[in-house]
Formats: C-alpha cells, sequence, structure tokens
C-alpha cells in the first residue's frame, strides 16, 4: 500500500484525534464520520432535520437503538466542512446528547472500509426481507458471541492456514461444513484483504444453507500477515458467518464491528483479555456504555 496509514483513520482512530467540540477549523473536500448517543424521543425530529440540511448531498444518517436503554445511536457520514452546522442541530434538537470522535474518511477507502461503513446500503435500506431478519438484524456482536466462539492462541501461520482452521472448528463445534465455511471466507478475502490495520481484522462470509448470524473472536498465537492497510500483522480478528439471504444482519453487524474498532481503547482492552469469559463480558459491556 502506498499510503499505509490513509485507510486508518476514519475506522481505527489512534486516540489522538481530539473530540469534535475542540475543533475550530475545518477542512473542506474530506468526509467526516461521527457517532452522537441521543434519548429516542430526539431521533426522530433530529433525523428529520438533518435530511433537510443535507439538501440532496451525499450525506449517511444512521439510526439504531442501544439494546436495554432509551438510548439511541446516530451515525453521520457528510463532508467535513458541513460537520459544524451538522454538531449546532444536534445540540439545539437533542440538548442531552454525547457526542463521539471526528473520524476522518480516507480519500481512498479500502475493501474493508467500504464494507463496513457501506453508504449506498445502510441498514435500514428496502430490498427483500426475509421473516425473521429483522429481528436477527437487531442483535450486536456480544448477543452473538459467548465463550465457545472465542478462539485465543490459535496456532496459524497465514491466512489460508487460519481459514482453515476456522472451517474445521465450525464443522467440529456447530456441524457446519468446513469447506463451505473455508470457501467463503476465502472467495471474501479475494475480493480484498478484510485486514483494517493495526492488528485488526474482519473476515467474513454469507454462508449457504447458515440459519443465523454467527461471531467469532480469534487470536493467533502468533500475528500473521493479513495484506492490511498500514502493512502490519494481524493479532486480533472477528470473524462473521451469516445466511447467504441476510443482508440486513450482515451490513449491521459489520457496523457494530467498525464502532467497537473506532475505538483504541477497546482495541487495547480487547487485545489485553486473556480468556474467553473476559474477551465475552468487554463486549457486552461495551453495549452498556
Amino acid at each position: 500500500m502506498t499510503h499505509p496509514l490513509a485507510g486508518l483513520r476514519a475506522l481505527l482512530t489512534s486516540g489522538k484525534t481530539p473530540p469534535v467540540h475542540r475543533r475550530s477549523r475545518a477542512v473542506p473536500g474530506r468526509n467526516v464520520m461521527m457517532h452522537v448517543t441521543l434519548d429516542a424521543q430526539h431521533a426522530t425530529p433530529l433525523r428529520q432535520a438533518l435530511i433537510r440540511d443535507c439538501a440532496g448531498q451525499p450525506w449517511t444518517i444512521r439510526l439504531a437503538p442501544l439494546p436495554g436503554t432509551d438510548r439511541m445511536r446516530l451515525s453521520l457520514y457528510l463532508p467535513r466542512d458541513a460537520m459544524s452546522d451538522a454538531i449546532q442541530r444536534v445540540v439545539h434538537l437533542a440538548p442531552t446528547a454525547e457526542l463521539g470522535q471526528l473520524l476522518e474518511v480516507p480519500d481512498t477507502p479500502t475493501d474493508a472500509w467500504r464494507d463496513l461503513i457501506n453508504p449506498a446500503s445502510p441498514p435500514y435500506a428496502g430490498s427483500v426481507v426475509q421473516p425473521d431478519e429483522m429481528a436477527g438484524a437487531k442483535r450486536t456482536i456480544a448477543q452473538l458471541l459467548s465463550r465457545d466462539h472465542v478462539l485465543l492462541g490459535l496456532d496459524v501461520a497465514d491466512r489460508d492456514s487460519l481459514f482453515v482452521e476456522l472451517g474445521r472448528f465450525c464443522e467440529q463445534r456447530f456441524g457446519l461444513p468446513a469447506a463451505t465455511v473455508t470457501a467463503g471466507l476465502e472467495a471474501r478475502e479475494a475480493l480484498g484483504s478484510t485486514g483494517l490495520g493495526q492488528g485488526v481484522a474482519v473476515p467474513h462470509s454469507q454462508i449457504r444453507g447458515l440459519r443465523g448470524a454467527m461471531a467469532l473472536y480469534v487470536r493467533p498465537a502468533t500475528p500473521i500477515p493479513f495484506d492490511a492497510p498500514d502493512g502490519n500483522p494481524v493479532a486480533d480478528m472477528v470473524v462473521l458467518l451469516v445466511p447467504e439471504w441476510a443482508n440486513t444482519t450482515h451490513l449491521h453487524l459489520l457496523a457494530d464491528v467498525a464502532q467497537r474498532f473506532c475505538d483504541h481503547h477497546f482495541r487495547d482492552r480487547l487485545h489485553a483479555c486473556v480468556d474467553a469469559q473476559a474477551v465475552c463480558q468487554l463486549f457486552v459491556g461495551y453495549d452498556t456504555l
């Protein structure tokens, strides 16, 4: 990659980017993404106002409930020079809102980044949805992850051996055909690396015959090469397997991963987890923030 860090600042902020309210100067021509946590009662009026404000510009505005609370998370993807007005609108219509950090979107997003924000196909896009998909689409990574889905110290040397081991694991533990899982992960990887940089990757695939979404957390014994944007090997992975028909669920889970891995504190704490229980507790705890 000729720009080893360009694809990381939006998705994997280093923590050095100051909060949005401290920024005083806009940089025209760049797009940004920011998460806002707000009361549910303010969500619809705010979203309607932001839609009017965007006036046909290519903004992306997503709303998602926070399980177990009366709060919602609003994700904004828009030109940086429009961010100041958007924040003023948030403060006016949702005075109790909590503003997240500003994440700069790279000039040339990687395939992994496009998968994760996918502005052309937001989770509420109106495509054909299977009867049980809307319920499944509301589930988070934390709800899918259990101790049986955590693999620490996996002895693999590269991506190929990783995908073979994941296929074998899914067959032995969940009864999925090993060859189907391995081939699905390999086929997605052939379209572009799912390595995100800073030691993180999100291998994923839609699997024929799978009845519900699955998530695994995988940490190899030694970081492995992954053709990541920054060239660094991967030490932490969330692996997503979803039914072939579950486009909405797939997008929702990818967005959930993006939200967590945008937080460098979460990444540091995740890498420090020493057992499966600690991993699961960290994912659950993040949902309650």
